[in-house]
């Protein structure tokens, strides 16, 4: 029969095997872990459960409902006014600009919610600077993971304070890990301005002149000559089809755009549901037209410029990426039901790097994707509120949200810091109340508010919470420790927390900065009672080193949520992000002995 520090132990290495082989999600790997502890009689029911009554839980839920009211409110068109008026005529300045906007975002709200925020507006600036978006996307990003090691917010600083109080000691505050996080950001700052951004690749240029044009994007997606009109035979089998929706042009890989009536072009989400084709029709046809296509699908080419014209000129188009926090990953356009609930059509995918050759609507997204779509104007409100995809750009369009909104959402998020920061209230309270008001302000409807939650990063907390006070209560936390540091039995207390931060950091390329901080933080507080260390201090390097996942485009959502946009591969992250992780892993463990490790 197993002792209980062996049986928390085997549950903790089956989940982190689960966790990063990917084979199972991550939020079921939560419950798998909280189910494990009760069954096993590690822990008592109450218990095993009690994560999903943690401060952090609900913390991260009101962070995530305001996050999405910054967003729907418009504050992301105000940022993208100002961010033009402040980044200069320079690549440099601009870079700055980005990186230091980024960084400020990430101290008020979760890490992947700033770059989300953040991504449309530095498109749009990018390329009214002339500046290829593969030169701003990276330091955004990474901005991003430097100002989430400054405060409380981000997830895994977040976790690693709970797993402090599950061990009996006093979480961290909203303000204590400014002197770490600011010395970091700093420094990466400084290496990205002088140094990181010469390493980065310039893809796009062509496309990035000037304010992004219609017949810029059509360009960027391989689609400037890829409109075709073409009249229906009668012979075609394309005759009494649906006219919304035929399935012979999917089956062909050709997406159906418009087509033309006695009233002119008509968009496919304004042709009548029962409308089938006929002989004559002129349809207008996006994709790769072959002769061969064309005589098996009986149809005749018309030289009507005026009918691409009318599109470029009438056509609502907008260019999305997939939210790494959404569940459009792994489900295609038709699963997601894109078309039914949007009139949505995509025209074209970017992946990798390279135009995807099919189209075809029940082809599964990935992670990175960039896609272009056509979308009835009034639909495009609703699609940016969609918590699946991110609008980068559109046309045809109006920006949403009033200044009453921006203020608010504005308003409220302060109301949700600065109690907080004083410490006159509770940062779960401050945080729940603000985002409950901004549920009662209309400003993000509940129904949204629900949406806007990343309900596999609570369930993951809420169910690996317990094993960190199993692992506590039964010594596997101590043991393990004790083991893995053998070597370290002597060390100064530096090289201990620059061992767990860069253990922490690795950890994360693999899985996330989160599953790092949940295994490690235990052993952390374990080894610092150990060694006779402070275990906050030991705690914070590895809450620091979790947001160090700069060397591959999988460790953090946030460099896939550029990957697209960016046209990055991924040897330009590791490329980038090795000095990087050279540069601020010392100015790290230098921060943590000045504050945190000196008696």
């Amino acid at each position: 029969m197993l002792s209980p520090l062996w049986v928390t132990l085997l549950i903790a290495v089956l989940a982190t095997v689960l966790l990063i082989s990917g084979r199972v999600r991550a939020d079921v790997v939560g419950l798998l872990v909280a189910l494990a502890l009760v069954y096993s009689g590690v822990l008592p029911l109450r218990q095993a459960l009690g994560g999903f009554s943690s401060d952090v839980v609900f913390v991260l839920i009101a962070i995530f409902i305001l996050t999405k009211g910054l967003e729907t409110s418009g504050v992301t068109a105000w940022l993208a006014e100002h961010l033009a008026a402040l980044a200069g005529e320079t690549e440099g300045r601009l870079v700055v600009m980005v990186m230091l906007a980024a960084a400020v975002l990430s101290l008020f709200m979760n890490t992947v919610a700033a770059a989300a925020v953040l991504l449309p507006p530095v498109l749009a600036v990018s390329r009214r600077r002339e500046v290829a978006p593969s030169r701003v996307l990276i330091p955004m990003a990474y901005g991003t993971l430097l100002g989430g090691t400054a405060t409380l917010l981000t997830t895994a600083n977040l976790v690693t304070s709970a797993s402090l109080a599950a061990h009996g000691y006093r979480g961290y505050g909203l303000l204590d890990f400014l002197p770490v996080g600011l010395s970091v950001t700093l420094a990466g700052l400084l290496y990205m301005v002088f140094v990181g951004r010469h390493l980065l690749p310039r893809y796009r240029d062509d496309h990035s002149r000037g304010d992004l044009s219609f017949t810029d994007l059509l360009d960027a997606y391989g689609l400037r000559e890829g409109l075709h009109a073409l009249e229906v035979r009668p012979q075609s089998p394309l005759r009494e089809q649906s006219a919304r929706q035929p399935a012979a042009l999917q089956a062909h890989d050709l997406t159906l755009v418009g087509l033309l009536s006695p009233r002119g072009l008509l968009f496919v989400h304004q042709i009548d549901p029962q409308r089938r084709l006929r002989a004559g029709d002129v349809l207008l046809l996006a994709g790769n037209m072959s002769p061969v296509k064309q005589q098996s699908l009986g149809l005749k080419p018309q030289n009507r410029e005026d009918i691409c014209q009318a599109f470029r000129e009438q056509a609502t188009l907008a260019e999305i990426v997939l939210n790494p926090r959404g569940h459009a990953v792994g489900r295609s356009p038709e699963e997601l039901r894109l078309f039914a609930r949007y009139g949505l059509r995509v025209l074209a995918i970017w992946r990798g790097g390279h135009i995807v050759g099919s189209r075809r609507p029940d082809q599964p997204l990935q992670e990175g994707d960039a896609l272009l779509v056509q979308i009835p104007p009034e639909a495009v409100p609703r699609l940016r509120r969609n918590p699946d995809f991110i609008v980068l750009e559109t046309f045809g369009s109006l920006s949403e949200g009033g200044r009453w909104a921006r203020a608010g959402a504005v308003l409220l998020l302060l109301l949700a810091l600065v109690p907080a920061a004083l410490g006159w209230v509770p940062l779960v309270l401050s945080t729940l109340s603000a985002a409950t008001l901004m549920m009662l302000s209309g400003i993000v409807p509940p129904e949204q508010a629900y949406e806007a939650v990343s309900w596999r990063a609570i369930f993951l907390i809420a169910g690996m919470i317990p094993l960190g006070v199993a692992m506590r209560q039964t010594g596997a936390a101590a043991f393990l420790s004790r083991q893995v540091l053998q070597p370290l039995a002597h060390a100064p207390a530096w090289a201990i927390a620059a061992a767990f931060l860069l253990l922490t950091a690795l950890l994360a390329q693999i899985t996330s900065g989160q599953v790092a901080a949940l295994i490690l933080a235990p052993l952390a507080i374990a080894a610092a009672e150990h060694f006779g260390l402070n275990p906050r201090g030991l705690g914070m390097a590895v809450a620091v080193g979790a947001s160090f996942a700069f060397l591959l485009p999988t460790g953090h959502p946030v460099n896939l949520l550029v990957m697209g946009p960016g046209e990055y591969r991924p040897k330009d992250y590791f490329k980038v992000g090795l000095p990087l992780l050279l540069v601020v892993a010392p100015v790290a463990v230098a921060a943590l002995q000045a504050f945190w490790l000196t008696p």
